[in-house]
């Protein structure tokens, strides 16, 4: 479904209609969308396909296009659930650049969001590119200093995280798309941990907006990678704020991936209890060996990895420089 936002006027003095593309949607602007973004890598073709191919109870993808004639020149994407986001697919035509046309579709695209009631939208971009900066107009502020990794919060990090992390009764279930649009809010939580989700390449607070789809795309059989076959997660999803608040994944180990499992862990403060089970649900081999990585900031890792059955195998000694915190990761091994 199509809905039209407003019109703008653009530096060069053309007009412009802005408008939102809903998926699911497979009409003629959406096919003319894709092709707008046909230039995107695999994993984002897959899951822009899951945003205009299917309905999902929760998860819902909003395209806010820029249009001459019908006709889609520039596109930034969200995708959402329970008030949460991730903010990507920022695009324009190479011969409508440099008019403001992103500029124009995202202080649309925000008030929109704000007028639905929007909590929080996650994104990844260059520290200090132009990107960042048109970012950062439109409120969006690094997570951490320098850094590329943004958020934009309707009040503050602090009153979003108390809400969506709140003590609340959980779900147990197996990750999918659904969660995807949520997710960043759980890894990039304010959390002693640097080390969070190593087989998303998740270290410190970052969005797992890339890092899940490899994995999601091997869970529904749609990848021919053997790095990711037979990868697996669960989830505890909040009751409460809709939003997974623990997370625990296990893949092939790349290079030895018939013998070798690597399991991963990680939760929003107070929800340490869900770990465990959520592992014990993955249903590691017996007949396979186990390998997780483990940071000296967060002892509450070690102590599920004891209780699995894992033992500290190796200590690779201030493995990450965390500016002036530099710290141990372990490896521990069943």
């Amino acid at each position: 479904m199509y809905r039209k936002l407003q019109d703008v006027t653009l530096k060069s003095g053309e007009r412009m209609e802005l408008g939102v593309l809903l998926g699911p949607e497979q009409g003629k602007l959406a096919r003319e969308v894709r092709d707008l973004l046909a230039h995107k890598g695999r994993i984002w073709q897959w899951q822009i396909n899951q945003s205009l191919d299917k309905q999902f109870q929760d998860a819902q993808s909003r395209f806010y296009i820029a249009l001459r004639d019908g006709k889609p020149l520039a596109n930034v994407m969200t995708v959402e659930a329970f008030g949460l986001g991730i903010f990507g697919h920022v695009f324009t035509r190479p011969e409508e650049r440099r008019k403001g046309l992103a500029d124009k579709i995202i202080g649309s695209l925000m008030a929109d969001f704000r007028a639905r009631g929007g909590k929080a939208l996650y994104l990844g971009t260059g520290f200090d590119s132009t990107a960042y900066h048109i970012y950062a107009r439109h409120g969006f502020k690094s997570i951490e200093p320098q850094s590329g990794r943004m958020a934009w919060f309707a009040q503050s990090r602090k009153t979003l995280e108390a809400e969506v992390f709140a003590p609340a009764p959980v779900r147990r279930e197996t990750l999918s798309f659904e969660h995807w649009p949520t997710l960043p809010a759980l890894t990039m939580v304010r959390h002693p941990a640097h080390l969070r989700v190593a087989t998303m390449e998740i270290f410190g607070p970052a969005s797992t907006e890339g890092g899940a789809l490899p994995l999601l795309m091997a869970m529904n059989k749609e990848t021919d990678c053997s790095k990711w076959e037979g990868g697996r997660a669960q989830v505890a999803v909040s009751e409460k704020s809709g939003a997974p608040v623990a997370i625990a994944c296990a893949m092939p180990e790349h290079v030895f991936w018939k013998q070798v499992d690597v399991l991963d862990v990680f939760c929003a403060p107070g929800f340490e209890g869900e770990l465990q089970p959520l592992a014990e649900r993955l249903q590691l081999s017996a007949g396979r060996a186990a390998i997780c990585y483990a940071d000296s900031l967060w002892p509450a890792r070690q102590e599920v990895l004891r209780a699995l059955g894992f033992r500290q195998a190796a200590v690779l000694p201030r493995f990450f420089l965390v500016r002036e915190n530099p710290h141990d990761v372990e490896l521990w091994i069943r």
